[in-house]
């Protein structure tokens, strides 16, 4: 290999490095994020349901679904019962309630255009990497798993250590990408009662635990792939 088609590879390496960071964090989120069984166990597990009617919690959540992935955009049409029987009124998502799902909306899509981009060029650049020396493949793929996941492994327990406080974390998130500042709402909302900041506790859990297994499963591929170039370096000679 000369110096120019070196460089050129580890290029590739450090690029496939960082994508497959993208992947790891954003994979659990695609998974997770229109998951309805996942969200009836976290309205179960907060108490949604003692408040709100469950038959309607559960349409309310597909037409949510819906809006975010762009086969809805009327939210003004969901009416939600309460699971008192004698209270007659039903609760609606007023217009800055639905500001700010139209918000996060757009966040999702930027993330999925990123994280579907990131896994093709992450298919390119592994495809580039393929040399007629099969154990130079592995080595590099084994470089990069071990990079990836060490690093998230890495973010994810500084994560962790922040989520202790998690009200700060979550409001720091907020100001972050809202900064237009409509996340504020007062109790008893429809959107703070179908997610109170319980149910995102336990999301966010979930998706660090997602990721944190992902990257294990990565970092042991990558000492396994490493290994393997080392054993046939020596040996296969």
């Amino acid at each position: 290999m000369n110096s120019k088609t070196g460089k050129i590879k580890k290029t590739f390496i450090f690029i496939n490095s960082i994508l497959l960071i993208i992947i790891i964090l954003f994979t659990p989120l695609a998974f997770h994020v229109c998951n309805r069984g996942y969200y009836e166990t976290l309205y179960e597990d907060n108490g949604v349901f003692s408040i709100l009617n469950k038959r309607d919690v559960l349409d309310a959540t597909e037409e949510i679904f819906k809006f975010f992935t762009g086969r809805t955009t009327n939210l003004q049409a969901i009416e939600v019962r309460y699971s008192d029987e004698s209270i007659s009124k039903t609760a609606s998502f007023r217009p800055d309630e639905i500001s700010h799902l139209n918000d996060v909306r757009k966040l999702l899509v930027k993330i999925f255009i990123l994280y579907c981009v990131s896994i093709i060029l992450f298919v390119v650049m592994t495809f580039l990497l393929i040399e007629r020396n099969i154990k130079n493949f592995i080595r590099n793929l084994g470089v990069i798993f071990t990079i990836s996941s060490s690093i998230m492994l890495l973010f994810i327990i500084i994560l962790y250590f922040l989520g202790q406080n998690f009200p700060s974390l979550f409001d720091n998130f907020h100001t972050l990408f809202f900064p237009q500042g409509n996340f504020l709402f007062p109790p008893g909302s429809l959107i703070i009662t179908l997610f109170p900041s319980g149910f995102f506790y336990d999301f966010f859990i979930r998706l660090i635990l997602s990721s944190t297994i992902i990257s294990v499963v990565l970092l042991a591929a990558g000492i396994i792939f490493t290994s393997i170039f080392k054993f046939v370096k020596k040996y296969g000679q």
